[in-house]
């Protein structure tokens, strides 16, 4: 049987759309930028769960997002069983706002009681995307994905392998990239290399209070 996506025919079977999915358009560095506007809008999501695919994208944003004044741990396969297990139940205890973890290691943790997610990357796995939707619809929450601009045709592939077209989103209030940052540093007169300078932050003040914090 045959389903048409966004106008391209799949051979794939159809699955009804849930309605707490959407994804975001953004250019990759400002991936991090739009995470924490998401968190800190006056609508915010309060706790969440990040999946990344690589682990190097699991430290550096984890680390991205305490200096932004959230409070972030991370998990992954490298890490200490009785770390993981701590960071869990501080999750769990309201100590953690964000937990990002890596796709492998996310696949043996339950989220029965996890309300929000987001897919820093558009996930590896059909089932894993529709696991944590549907674990999100039944907490009365919801699951985001981040995609990058550069990347649309990905998204394409993954909506056709679903069998439906994901929502689009943007935030309110966030200001977008209208091209994306520059790989390569534009050299001066003579050769010397001019380098960039990193895109500060927005929205660096957390709206959310830990449980078991400030007593």
């Amino acid at each position: 049987m045959c389903c048409v996506v966004g106008g391209h025919h799949s051979a794939h079977p159809t699955y009804p759309m849930p309605s707490n999915t959407s994804i975001y358009e953004v250019f990759e560095h400002q991936k991090a930028d739009l995470l924490i506007h998401l968190l800190n809008a006056s609508s915010g999501f309060g706790q969440m769960v990040v999946f990344a695919r690589k682990l190097d994208v699991v430290h550096e944003l984890t680390s991205i997002l305490n200096r932004a004044g959230v409070v972030a741990q991370s998990l992954h396969a490298n890490k200490k069983v009785e770390l993981r297990e701590r960071a869990l139940k501080e999750y769990h205890e309201g100590k953690t706002q964000v937990l990002v973890m890596t796709e492998g290691v996310a696949r043996n943790v339950d989220f029965s009681a996890v309300k929000n997610m987001l897919n820093y990357d558009i996930p590896e796995l059909k089932q894993d995307y529709l696991a944590r939707v549907e674990l999100t619809q039944q907490a009365g929450g919801e699951t985001l994905t981040l995609v990058e601009t550069q990347n649309l045709q990905a998204v394409h592939k993954f909506e056709e392998v679903l069998g439906f077209e994901l929502p689009r989103k943007t935030a309110e209030g966030f200001t977008y990239a209208t091209q994306p940052m520059n790989t390569k540093p534009p050299r001066k007169k003579g050769g010397v290399a001019k380098g960039i300078r990193s895109r500060p932050l927005q929205n660096k003040k957390p709206k959310y209070k830990s449980k078991g914090r400030g007593k």
